[in-house]
């Protein structure tokens, strides 16, 4: 009888580590956080944008739009030399109004 209890107990515990466990996974931040006022200047603006930055390989590429698989572009600006800032702007994408806009922020980013 004692050897069931003690059995049962270590089940218990067990069981009670595992659904910390889980609970802490699901309300953990997964990473870094863009800043609002940065992100205030791209939100709303993606319905009229013409392209899209974005990761592609670790460099930022050129996107058609923001769903786009294949890229119209990859330029050879490496992510990973990139701010933290930008990198989580290319990780949403980044809208470009127009070509001009467009070459803009690959001037910002490349420099």
């Amino acid at each position: 009888m004692k050897i069931k209890t003690a059995l049962l107990l270590c089940l218990m515990s067990a069981a009670a580590l595992s659904v910390c466990g889980a609970w802490r996974s699901l309300h953990r931040i997964t990473g870094p956080i863009l800043p609002e006022e940065v992100a205030a200047r791209f939100v709303g603006r993606e319905a009229d944008a013409e392209y899209f930055l974005r990761d592609s390989g670790g460099y930022v590429a050129v996107f058609s739009d923001r769903r786009s698989r294949e890229p119209l572009k990859v330029t050879p600006i490496e992510t990973k030399r990139l701010r933290q800032t930008d990198r989580l702007l290319l990780r949403d994408g980044i809208p470009a109004g127009d070509s001009g806009e467009l070459l803009h922020l690959l001037e910002d980013l490349g420099s």
